[in-house]
Order: structure tokens, then C-alpha cells, then sequence
């Protein structure tokens, strides 16, 4: 199952030709994987629902196989055997005048994996530590 935000579209404008999400993904092989997607359309957007209603920013609108997307991260929720990232990250758009060379996208590939990895581990640290205080409740509560 993959999770995808939910964005409120409030307008759409046209984007000039040439600019790029840059997206990054990890591989079983642990090579960073860099890919470039065309901004179809740039649009005001606000997240759907929650808490968040009124924060609006501009996102670029981009071909997602079928169907037009609203640029984000896609997070991959299905638990996968080895230590493989399997998300796609949004790193940033590719401005057709500044021509980033691609050292500048894999640096920041490399960057937000690592940032990433070290939320995993510490999720996975806040869940073992509950996990011991629950089971000390427990044995406290038999004695």
C-alpha cells in the first residue's frame, strides 16, 4: 500500500517548459536512484482536512503513470524483508536556468536517506522502550 498526502487544489497556473521534480529511491543493491519527472502545471495548494487547513504553499503538478499528482513524497507503508527504503523522496525542482548537475541531487538523495534512516531508528527505539516499560507494568501488576 502506498500513502499519498491529500492536497486541496485552490488554483492552477501554467509552469514554463524545462522544470523538474527531482525525486530520489533507494534499490536492493543500496544505489540511490535519482529520477526526473516534468512540473505539468505549478498549483496553490493547502493539505485536505486535519489541522493543517490554511498552511497553503506552491506545488508543482506532475505525470504520475495514469493520473496528474501533486508533488510529494511517496511512501511505501508495505514492511519489506530487508533494510531497503523503498519510499520516493521529493528532493526539489529543477529550475530550467540552473541546470543542477546531478553531484548537487545525489548529495541531497544522500542526505535525506540518511535523515530518514536515523527517524526509522528512532521510532524504532521510542517502540522497543515502550514495549520494556508495558512488559514492567505487567510483571509489576502480577506481583
Amino acid at each position: 500500500m502506498t500513502e499519498y498526502k491529500n492536497w486541496k487544489i485552490l488554483q492552477i497556473i501554467p509552469a514554463q517548459g524545462g522544470w523538474k521534480a527531482v525525486h530520489c529511491e533507494g534499490s536492493a543493491n543500496a544505489e540511490l536512484k535519482i529520477s526526473n519527472r516534468a512540473i505539468v502545471c505549478w498549483a496553490l495548494v493547502e493539505p485536505a482536512g486535519g489541522s493543517a487547513v490554511g498552511q497553503r504553499e506552491v506545488r508543482g503538478i506532475e505525470q504520475n503513470s495514469n493520473d496528474l499528482t501533486v508533488v510529494d513524497d511517496v511512501i511505501d507503508m508495505d514492511e519489506v524483508g530487508d533494510d531497503t527504503d523503498r519510499n520516493q523522496y521529493f528532493l526539489g525542482y529543477n529550475d530550467p536556468e540552473a541546470h543542477k548537475e546531478s553531484d548537487y541531487w545525489i548529495k541531497q538523495g544522500n542526505d535525506r536517506f540518511r535523515t530518514e534512516k536515523e527517524k526509522r531508528l528512532a521510532k524504532q527505539r521510542g517502540q522497543a522502550a515502550l514495549r520494556v516499560a508495558s512488559q514492567e507494568e505487567d510483571r509489576s501488576a502480577h506481583r
